[in-house]
């Protein structure tokens, strides 16, 4: 999808029935605190599926550290859904910093051992009942919303079009929400995050606005 403000807010104009399966900026953040500060290790779970959209437990519980790096991330034909290769880029900068994060801790994040007794502790700091892919749908509905690009998004999630996208994402939320929910950095550099300004000539050109 184009850019321009006006299409995009037609496009949004319609209620998307995936509003009620996705996270809250505050829900996405206050998961993302809570393991940070009490299971580090676990980290990389929330982050991939939250800012790159990866598949609960098909695709993050077996995807390789070295699949994932500050320029792309390659879901290998092996473990994708649909059994197709795809490549995540470009990355959004706060995941970038997550990965950045992650990675200077020095210790591979890969496996999760205990995945399922840690995630089912970590997860009930949201507070309500958990649904199924609720991350991979955030995912897409503040990507889209954030930056108007149906095709982008469709394609990191690994749709064969952006038709889904379009009908099931169209307006779940709303522009300030994308931009609060990009902006979720790891504590170490809140004071100091090099990518607020998503009109940077160094930004990604998929990321410009028209």
């Amino acid at each position: 999808m184009s850019g321009n403000p006006t299409i995009r807010k037609i496009m949004m104009t319609k209620a998307s029935p995936m509003e009620k399966q996705i996270l809250s900026v505050d829900e996405c953040n206050l998961l993302i605190r809570w393991t940070e500060a009490n299971d580090p290790e676990l980290l990389i779970y929330p982050v991939i599926c939250l800012f790159a959209g990866l598949r609960l437990n098909q695709e993050v519980t077996r995807i390789d550290w070295s699949s994932i790096t500050i320029s792309r991330i390659i879901v290998d034909e092996t473990i994708a859904k649909d059994r197709q290769k795809r490549i995540i880029k470009p990355l959004t900068p706060n995941l970038v910093e997550w990965i950045r994060y992650i990675d200077s801790k020095g210790v591979k994040p890969f496996p999760l051992r205990n995945l399922r007794r840690r995630w089912d502790r970590a997860k009930q700091v949201v507070g309500r009942k958990w649904l199924h892919d609720s991350m991979r749908h955030s995912y897409a509905s503040y990507h889209f919303a954030m930056f108007g690009n149906a095709e982008l998004t469709a394609r990191n999630l690994g749709h064969p079009d952006s038709t889904l996208l379009r009908q099931d994402y169209n307006g779940a939320v709303t522009m300030a929400e994308a931009h609060k929910f990009w902006s979720i950095v790891p504590k170490y550099i809140l004071s100091n995050y090099p990518c607020n300004n998503f009109s940077s000539v160094d930004y990604p050109n998929q990321y410009q606005f028209a």
